[in-house]
């Protein structure tokens, strides 16, 4: 139970210390009777604050156990006045919270007759992820001359689980870097030998690795061997999670923009059988690998709880993880903030003729003309833009 500063009080006071003088100066009896009513008073509201301190029971009930952001929850706060008192003036405000993140809902301003149950049933949009694992009902609350002032706190473990925002994509461009699997491609740079197409008659500049020397000697003609040409794009995600990248980020907007787009962008790919691997690092290295949308799910798990609190620059976490990739990988890098350091490692990245897409968050729009001009693209997207639009923007 904590106590609040009641401003009344003070006005109260003074009237009794005008009260205590007019006493002394005059000696009246009409005075002597006014200070004992102001004092019987002020005791009178002291025990009714004091008893409705321990007559509110109250309870918190949240509706759902996961959403998406963007998704309403359903939230009911049942407040119990058991006392004979009434509450005179009540303010209920009710939040639900975690390590890093809070919501709070609007208050309520309600009147407690005696043996009074109130509902307050809300549903509220949920706008920031994280897994919230706490409730707390907060009541304000006075005597009827508001002379005194407490505020009580009720506090309920919950378990509400809100994923990141994915949006759906039409189109996202992922070029065909030449990983033998399933996507069907028109060009035949890349043909997957276990999976003959067919055979047909020999023509000028085919290998001849290609021969099919059992059916030629038998038709008395050159003929080759045709595969089918099959390629997937193995995507790899770096995510910036580099705190000194977020320093302004207050309220978690660009944070939350960051995730929304990882998630989107990797759905995408998994929905077009495209393999993903995404990385970031925070306290060490995670590494969510993914093959098709069954796994998607897994991928939501890991970034629900992403906070970016990384100790080194996005630029190290590149250096240090690019050199496992296979010359000519396509990776995508959603940051928040583009350095020389970051410059200086695309045009290495490029030099390996790696696929580069940059995904840049931030309230700014820069002229990124010379890091274009390697051949990388570039997406600018503000916190507020319509992530659709933006990242089917290369069609």
């Amino acid at each position: 139970m904590k106590y609040l500063k009641p401003t009344p009080l003070k006005g109260y006071g003074l009237l009794v210390i005008l009260t205590l003088t007019l006493i002394v100066l005059t000696g009246g009896e009409f005075f002597y009777f006014l200070l004992s009513i102001e004092i019987t008073t002020i005791v009178m509201m002291y025990m009714i604050v004091s008893r409705n301190s321990k007559k509110i029971l109250q309870f918190l009930s949240i509706g759902e156990e996961e959403i998406e952001v963007g998704d309403s929850v359903r939230v009911e706060v049942k407040s119990n006045n058991t006392s004979i008192m009434p509450v005179a003036h009540a303010k209920i405000q009710c939040r639900i919270y975690n390590n890093h993140n809070e919501m709070v809902f609007p208050s309520e301003n309600i009147f407690f007759n005696p043996y009074q149950i109130t509902n307050i049933r809300e549903n509220f949009e949920i706008k920031t992820r994280g897994i919230f694992t706490t409730g707390e009902i907060r009541t304000d609350y006075s005597d009827p001359l508001r002379l005194f002032g407490r505020l009580k706190v009720f506090e309920k473990d919950i378990q509400l689980v809100v994923y990141p925002k994915v949006t759906e994509l039409d189109y996202f461009y992922m070029p065909n870097t030449g990983y033998i699997g399933t996507k069907s491609v028109a060009k035949s740079g890349h043909e997957d030998f276990s999976s003959l197409k067919k055979v047909r008659k020999y023509a000028p500049g085919d290998s001849f690795k290609k021969i099919h020397w059992k059916v030629s000697s038998k038709r008395g003609e050159m003929f080759v061997k045709e595969y089918e040409a099959t390629s997937s794009t193995k995507m790899t995600v770096f995510v910036d999670a580099f705190s000194g990248h977020y320093a302004h980020d207050h309220n978690r907007i660009i944070e939350d923009k960051v995730v929304e787009i990882a998630a989107s962008i990797t759905k995408y790919a998994l929905k077009h059988n495209d393999d993903t691997s995404m990385m970031y690092h925070v306290d060490k290295l995670v590494q969510i690998e993914s093959r098709d949308l069954s796994t998607f799910p897994t991928v939501l798990k890991e970034l629900v709880t992403f906070v970016a609190k990384g100790g080194i620059t996005f630029s190290e976490l590149l250096n240090q993880e690019a050199k496992r990739l296979e010359q000519g990988s396509f990776v995508v890098l959603i940051t928040t903030r583009v350095t020389e350091l970051l410059i200086q490692t695309l045009l290495g990245l490029r030099r390996r003729s790696f696929e580069i897409s940059v995904i840049i968050v931030s309230e700014e729009e820069i002229s990124y003309d010379m890091i274009q001009a390697m051949g990388v693209h570039i997406y600018q997207i503000h916190p507020e833009d319509d992530l659709k639009e933006r990242l089917e923007a290369f069609s």
